[in-house]
């Protein structure tokens, strides 16, 4: 009765909190916020609006790697989708007009925002020491502040930095890049689950290195980047594909790209159980830096923690790509968007334990005295 009732009180908590702005369907609902009368006085005092750059690193996630799948019956293997990034719906830095990402929908309360990246390119893949190029090639344009790269791991958000640093400080002539806020998202992890079971990169993939290359990231952006929230998410257990997948029809082999050798830890339930924990491991690590580097009055920098315990079965299996079955589809990358839209907006002991997926999943509307809880 104890846990049940505790249980209760945080939902309600979390539904209270929430309904102090109004939560709709679609981000365009929701009204617009009166222009501040003062600048945010710190990094503690931010609302969403104050943020005229965004910039992301991260995987093939980020990328958008495969998110619109492939129509098998009208193009078979030979359509490009099978290896293109649509990172103009990418659901953190996504700008395509309509797209339901969270730079769309802080573009909403400041519609000079720049960095969000546009349209569809052919996979950038980096990964370990396989990135530059040929096979990782960034397109300035297209990508402008979203430096993920499919295949990252970790141990390559410096290579990452390397390119969104000097990309971010070449929008002179519409930003300040040493007085305009920005808002950084990193989510990376899941390729270093599955690296877990190859020899040559399992030291590379271990709790501890994982922390130390974030740490790394995150201590270079507050040393060479000026005024930043750095959003930082958490891992989710990617070993819940592979049932879901398990037998459906809609996983149609293509001969490029399955979820089982793209993971080299799909083979046994014991492999699944060390990404389970290593997952956990990294979000610990994650954690911890978020509580490090939390944001302080009179400060400029902060680090804010969003957690992903994603319930991957409870998934629709069209929220997976029909490429490979292992990337999220457009409906997964827009549901990510919402849900971590929402917990912007959350203080910490209000995120939720367990994201499970929802079609009718509403959008918080923040109002003129939400600030985000950066410290």
């Amino acid at each position: 009765m104890v846990l049940a009732k505790s249980i209760f009180i945080s939902v309600s908590l979390l539904a209270n909190y929430l309904v102090s702005g109004a939560t709709v369907s679609s981000i365009a609902s929701c009204p617009s916020l009166a222009a501040r009368s003062t600048p945010a006085k710190d990094v503690t005092d931010l609302r969403i609006d104050d943020f005229n750059i965004v910039g992301a690193l991260g995987d093939s996630i980020m990328a958008g790697f495969a998110m619109m799948g492939v129509d098998y019956e009208g193009s078979g293997a030979l359509n490009l989708s099978l290896v293109s990034e649509y990172r103009g719906n990418s659901y953190a830095i996504g700008g395509d007009s309509g797209a339901v990402t969270l730079a769309n929908f802080i573009k909403k309360y400041n519609p000079d925002v720049k960095g969000a990246s546009v349209l569809s390119h052919v996979v950038s893949f980096c990964s370990a020491d396989t990135c530059g190029f040929p096979t990782s090639a960034y397109r300035p344009l297209k990508d402008n502040l979203n430096a993920g790269q499919s295949g990252a791991l970790a141990m390559n958000l410096d290579y990452e930095l390397d390119y969104l640093i000097p990309r971010m400080k070449s929008y002179i002539l519409s930003t300040s890049f040493a007085n305009d806020w920005k808002f950084i998202t990193i989510q990376i992890g899941s390729n270093d689950q599955c690296a877990a079971c190859k020899a040559d990169l399992a030291e590379y993939v271990t709790a501890e290195a994982y922390g130390q290359y974030v740490e790394a990231a995150v201590q270079r952006i507050k040393a060479e980047i000026p005024k930043v929230v750095v959003n930082l998410l958490g891992t989710f257990k990617v070993s819940g594909v592979f049932p879901l997948s398990a037998g459906q029809s809609y996983c149609v082999p293509n001969g490029i790209l399955e979820n089982t050798s793209e993971c080299s830890c799909s083979g046994s339930a014991a492999d699944l159980a060390k990404m389970d924990a290593l997952s956990d491991a990294y979000n610990a690590k994650l954690q911890a830096i978020a509580d490090k580097y939390k944001g302080t009055s009179g400060g400029t920098f902060a680090v804010m923690y969003s957690p992903a315990p994603i319930d991957i079965s409870s998934f629709p299996i069209d929220a997976l790509s029909n490429v490979d079955c292992f990337h999220p589809s457009l409906k997964g990358h827009q549901w990510i968007a919402k849900s971590f839209w929402n917990q912007l907006f959350v203080k910490s002991s209000l995120k939720p334990s367990t994201m499970k997926f929802d079609a009718n999943l509403g959008v918080y509307c923040p109002t003129a005295s939400d600030r985000l809880p950066t410290a």
